[in-house]
């Protein structure tokens, strides 16, 4: 196509880009947000010195995203839109990323179609309307990508790639499983002078990851609710990386199709090495999660690029079309108030309508507390009455279950929330029922006068039975 040879090649790069901020940035503040968002939220407004002092104890491998978050609730307020707002960067920067990628290894026409797929991407757009890391790491894997391949062919110096590897394993640790796939890209390409300075720059940037492993890896009961994955899992993180299931026999055959040398050389290492070898590690140690492999939907897009490049325009046009209307139900749907897994807004609408002046708050696991930073506003004048240290860890410390009936002794109404429908671990299983008792049976002084439901859980409002002493 003429205009695409003769204009200037951010035109490649800024229609992926744009149409990624418009899609990611469609109602934002659709779905409410969730219990991870909720953490987020939760430590972005905590003073410094208590902020330390969680990643001491948990989620240390999300710190760096973390005091990014609090630059942003401190400049932006911590609305929705605020929070996820650095998520659609995210995106924005992948989808712009990969199209100069693609430009510079296949073309303007390869660079815009690769963009423009990450563009449509439902599993992008998913996780750029939530505020956690993985958009921003799959940004920053594409950039990383980028730097790595000017180094190939422009013999730029490496140390711009260094910092955003470093930066890239910081955000999340999984990512740097792009490292073994840049290491085969660089084999592939048979470039020996640039191996020979890429091994050290990576060392360098591999440091402080390592650092942040060390702290970390104590910390590693909070994903010991991961499974092995089976073949379900496999079949699903294909469809992901793909866009659609009904799209996803047309990326094999496309990806087939388009094996361009040099951009296969690039992408191929990307696609394939970092699932393989976290479903591979996982069948040992259960880590594999779908968000931790977003980053490599670019890579899939490039593959997928170079094979509608073969087409003429009168037939790759339609194809990437028909991609888009594919993915729509998927963009549809994510965008639904209640396609989280749990729905905080409707749990905060149901206190705040319901709460007068001298309630109390309970929560049936301790972890539930979070869910009060997700919109803090509806809890406002609510007695978390057996919390001890509320800020001591990510939830906070309760008193022992010896004082909760003294805790509850000067108060009348309680809302008691049963965030998890899951069984309690059996750490807290023997608190939680004692907390029950107190409110349901035996010799309880209380009785429920409401019940409300929402996706995740369910609000109990107890009144104590007259006369209230």
């Amino acid at each position: 196509m003429p205009v695409l040879r003769h204009r200037t090649p951010a035109l490649t790069v800024a229609v992926p880009a744009l149409l990624t901020m418009a899609i990611t940035g469609f109602r934002l503040d659709g779905p409410a947000l969730w219990r991870d968002e909720a953490v987020t939220a939760g430590m972005a407004r905590r003073d410094l010195g208590s902020f330390f002092a969680v990643l001491g104890e948990i989620d240390a491998v999300h710190g760096l995203y973390y005091l990014l978050m609090k630059a942003v609730v401190a400049l932006f307020g911590d609305g929705e839109t605020a929070l996820r707002a650095p998520s659609v960067l995210g995106a924005v920067l992948a989808a712009g990323a990969t199209a100069e990628i693609g430009r510079r290894l296949g073309g303007a026409r390869v660079g815009l179609f690769a963009g423009l797929l990450v563009a449509v991407s439902p599993a992008l757009s998913r996780y750029a309307q939530e505020a956690r890391q993985y958009t921003l790491a799959a940004g920053l894997a594409a950039l990383a990508t980028l730097l790595l391949v000017r180094a190939l062919r422009d013999r730029r110096p490496l140390r711009w790639y260094g910092v955003t590897i470093a930066l890239l394993g910081l955000t999340h640790l999984f990512t740097l499983l792009l490292v073994p796939a840049h290491l085969a890209a660089v084999l592939l390409h048979r470039d020996r002078a640039l191996l020979l300075r890429w091994a050290p720059v990576t060392a360098a940037a591999l440091a402080p990851c390592a650092v942040l492993a060390v702290v970390a890896l104590p910390q590693s009961d909070q994903v010991s609710w991961i499974e092995r994955p089976d073949a379900v899992v496999v079949t699903d993180m294909l469809d992901g990386l793909a866009g659609t299931p009904g799209f996803f026999a047309f990326t094999v055959v496309l990806i087939l199709l388009g094996r361009n040398g040099e951009l296969w050389r690039t992408a191929a290492p990307w696609m394939v090495l970092p699932p393989l070898l976290l479903l591979v590690f996982s069948l040992w140690s259960p880590f594999y999660v779908f968000r931790y492999v977003l980053f490599c939907i670019p890579a899939v897009a490039l593959l997928t690029a170079a094979g509608l490049d073969r087409l003429r325009w009168s037939a790759g046009v339609p194809v990437l079309l028909a991609a888009a209307l594919l993915a729509l139900p998927a963009h549809q749907q994510m965008r639904l108030p209640s396609e989280r897994a749990d729905d905080l807004r409707e749990l905060a609408r149901i206190v705040r309508t319901e709460h007068r002046p001298g309630d109390a708050v309970v929560f049936h696991y301790t972890s539930s507390r979070r869910v009060m930073s997700a919109y803090p506003e509806a809890y406002a004048g609510l007695d978390d009455v057996l919390a001890a240290r509320p800020d001591q860890g990510l939830d906070g410390l309760e008193v022992p279950p010896r004082q909760f009936a003294g805790r509850l002794a000067g108060v009348r109404r309680i809302f008691y929330v049963d965030h998890s429908r899951k069984p309690a671990s059996s750490e807290f299983a023997a608190v939680d029922a004692r907390k029950d008792s107190l409110l349901r049976g035996g010799r309880a002084t209380w009785i429920r006068t409401g019940r409300w439901l929402f996706k995740g859980g369910s609000v109990h409002l107890y009144e104590r039975r007259p006369p209230f002493t």
